[in-house]
């Protein structure tokens, strides 16, 4: 994509130039950025990252970006602090190269959903990454689906939220049976409601009782509204230890759901998530390839959707 501009010198007169946008990516999720430079039509530039032997990360940008826009795609996902380290210095690259704009694409926002202090003494780490990535000089940022839409007030810089659920929408419409929503807990319950509203669905809530002394350890649930020989699509932001999935997914079952469909924006499988989402009631699980997914960590279950050209699409938005 090339852009006219005009230059101003030190002379104060004006140059007729050109302004062209460009792709850089991160090791996170290569294949993703590929993929949106292609649905954008631009370029992916060369990068070099090299890491030492005493984990060190460098990063050193091999194209000119003088006067360009620059997006840089990253993934925050597992290794987190890793893949930071790389988002934040191939900003500062950029931005010492004199590129005119510099945009921060995050197909996943790690540290997202430390987004609140629960007890005394924590770190409010979402507000601490927002710094960060203000620190280097992005411009902007275009993130998906974010645990809770208040960490955009973290920001001085312009966020733009993308949606990543709209690319499951085809796949529910073509469902025959009578669906409801599932929101897995009240924190969720904006998204889902969105998404209810969107296919003209009806919604049902899953109450939950977290333990806040154990990570991802839920003390109990409930269903409240009707899902009796019902399809009951659960949907959430992130799957990450598949426990509460799992959990609402026998809930759902008790109560009389004909099948249950757990959809999710991301993927970040640990601690072998991906055997329980298998072994488990769910009937199918769909997420998006915001987070790249290991061979070895696909399941039947499984079905991988492309964000790539939701993405592509706001990008494109910002070089007209």
């Amino acid at each position: 994509m090339v852009v006219a501009y005009f230059n101003k010198k030190k002379d104060n007169r004006y140059v007729f130039g050109f302004m062209q946008s460009v792709i850089f990516s991160g090791n996170s999720n290569l294949s993703l950025a590929k993929e949106i430079a292609g649905e954008a039509k631009l370029p992916l530039g060369k990068v070099e990252i090299i890491r030492f032997a005493d984990s060190e990360c460098r990063v050193r940008i091999e194209e000119d970006v003088e006067g360009k826009d620059v997006f840089i795609i990253q993934s925050l996902s597992n290794p987190v602090d890793e893949n930071l380290m790389e988002f934040l210095l191939l900003g500062d690259a950029v931005k010492r190269g004199e590129a005119r704009k510099v945009i921060a694409v995050l197909p996943y926002h790690g540290y997202a959903r430390q987004d609140r202090l629960h007890r005394t003494g924590e770190s409010l780490s979402a507000h601490v990454v927002a710094k960060l990535i203000e620190s280097v000089g992005y411009d902007k940022l275009v993130t998906v689906e974010l645990h809770n839409e208040a960490i955009l007030g973290f920001f001085e810089i312009p966020v733009t939220h993308v949606s990543g659920l709209s690319v499951f929408q085809t796949e529910v419409e073509k469902i025959k049976d009578e669906v409801v929503v599932i929101t897995p807990d009240a924190g969720a319950l904006k998204r889902a409601q969105k998404f209810a509203e969107h296919l003209d669905l009806p919604l049902a809530l899953i109450e939950k009782k977290r333990d806040l002394d154990r990570p991802h350890t839920i003390l109990s649930m409930r269903v409240v509204g009707e899902v009796k020989d019902k399809t009951a699509i659960i949907v959430d932001d992130v799957i990450v230890t598949g426990g509460t999935l799992v959990n609402a997914a026998y809930l759902l079952k008790e109560k009389g759901a004909r099948k249950v469909i757990a959809v999710a924006t991301h993927a970040d499988f640990v601690g072998g998530a991906d055997k329980i989402l298998q072994d488990s009631p769910l009937d199918a699980v769909w997420v998006t390839d915001s987070i790249i997914i290991p061979p070895d960590r696909k399941f039947p279950k499984l079905k991988v959707f492309s964000i790539a050209a939701t993405i592509a699409s706001g990008i494109k938005k910002m070089i007209k």
